[in-house]
């Protein structure tokens, strides 16, 4: 599926090569993350919760299609309510603990649009790239070792979504579906009786984005 998709970019920036009208541009916008679940019995619920991204855009537009890679910092989180049994005493806590992840977001958005006068309406879809620049737990970037070691720091998806541009102005509603899981399999051992499965390996990202850009 990946070589699919690095194809038909190739084959599209190839054919609009000489008629490509290229621009860059600053983007924000609000995450609104739900947290996929395989929930069983390590996890009793889990909930999304809302936080941000922004970061530039370029892209090369022709003939009604365009390309718009980007680089994002994007903060995704959400609450997770562990079964007491499993608990989560050495932080402190044993009930529900707020994760949230700040990533180095790669999108490669491909668009086709409708040349509406002075707008443009678009309909988009690609794959994404994640870095995982920092994990906190209820706020703290200093939690247990052995589980802090135990979440990935890359994650991949695609998405899908729409936009509307006006003038220079673009506002966007985009769908991630991440494809990875948050941690890996076990916590490393040296954490007393705990069990060493991990409950965030249970756990993907799953993001709704709403943004607004400018394009110089």
């Amino acid at each position: 599926m990946k070589k699919i998709l690095v194809l038909v970019c190739v084959m599209m920036l190839a054919a609009t090569a000489g008629q490509a009208q290229l621009r860059f541009g600053v983007k924000a916008g609000a995450n609104v993350n739900s947290l996929s679940a395989s929930v069983d019995d390590m996890l009793d619920e889990v909930k999304g919760a809302t936080s941000y991204q922004f970061g530039v855009v370029f892209q090369a537009k022709a003939l009604g299609f365009a390309v718009q890679p980007e680089v994002l910092y994007s903060v995704k989180s959400g609450l997770v309510d562990l079964d007491d049994d499993f608990g989560l005493a050495y932080l402190g806590t044993i009930d529900e603990v707020k994760f949230s992840s700040q990533n180095i977001e790669v999108p490669i958005n491909l668009q086709f649009g409708l040349d509406l006068g002075l707008a443009r309406a678009y309909l988009q879809a690609g794959p994404y790239v994640s870095f995982v620049a920092a994990t906190m737990i209820d706020g703290e970037a200093d939690f247990n070792e052995n589980l802090k070691n135990s979440f990935k720091t890359f994650d991949f998806g695609a998405g899908v979504g729409a936009g509307l541009e006006v003038l220079n102005f673009q506002v966007a509603v985009k769908y991630d579906w991440g494809l990875g899981k948050l941690g890996e399999a076990t916590v490393p051992t040296g954490i007393g009786s705990l069990p060493t499965d991990n409950p965030f390996n249970k756990l993907s990202n799953k993001t709704l984005s709403v943004s607004l850009a400018y394009l110089f």
